[in-house]
């Protein structure tokens, strides 16, 4: 049976109503359980694919940092496990919780083209600015552990250590514009796809209900 959002004056009487988890549990189930997996591969994979582009970004951005601070030998996996996979669960669970949630339960006040720019946005900071923030953090705390580096301490001196790590991310600028760009672009693209996904199963849901009513 397809979902309907009505006001409370247009439900007939016959009608099961719901809550908005009990909605988004009974919404959710009849996705994971279509029976033709090319109406749901969006739904079902979109998330996936925003994660592996956030890890991955994570990964080269970690990486940079490594190599202009000559740390590649030490501390790979306490680096690379933190800003690889902490920025791609952020990015699952955002898109989970404030994309998809609302696509799922077609709220009122949720417009397609809204979606996508939030998407877009969580996409971006969690693919681009987050990893930018915590590869420098982690680098400067290897650098002074091997002493691979001539850096100022942080907490010591701010101003100094914000400007050598500007003067390295310098000249591989456009890279990282350009991988912001991306990232944003591809939230959008996914959640299009996810709405287009979910659209698909409840049109055929209600086509399906019809049927069966001009049947009986």
């Amino acid at each position: 049976m397809a979902l309907e959002r009505r006001r409370i004056q247009d439900v007939p009487k016959d009608a099961i109503i719901l809550t908005e988890d009990q909605a988004l549990q009974y919404q959710t189930k009849i996705l994971n359980n279509w029976n033709t997996p090319s109406d749901i591969f969006a739904y079902k994979y979109g998330s996936v694919f925003l994660g592996t582009a956030t890890m991955l970004a994570g990964a080269y951005t970690n990486n940079f940092f490594r190599r202009k601070f000559k740390v590649t030998k030490y501390g790979q996996v306490s680096s690379y496990l933190p800003i690889s996979v902490v920025p791609a669960m952020m990015s699952l669970i955002f898109h989970h919780q404030f994309v998809l949630k609302y696509l799922v339960l077609e709220n009122e006040d949720t417009c397609p083209v809204c979606m996508e720019v939030r998407a877009s946005s969580l996409q971006a900071v969690t693919g681009t600015i987050l990893p930018l923030i915590l590869a420098p953090l982690s680098t400067i705390s290897l650098v002074h552990k091997y002493g691979t580096y001539n850096i100022p301490y942080l907490t010591k001196e701010p101003m100094k250590v914000t400007k050598l790590l500007i003067e390295k991310v310098r000249p591989a600028a456009n890279t990282f514009f350009w991988m912001l760009v991306a990232q944003a672009v591809l939230g959008s693209v996914v959640t299009f796809f996810e709405a287009d996904s979910i659209f698909k199963v409840k049109y055929k849901l209600r086509k399906l209900e019809q049927e069966f009513e001009h049947q009986n």
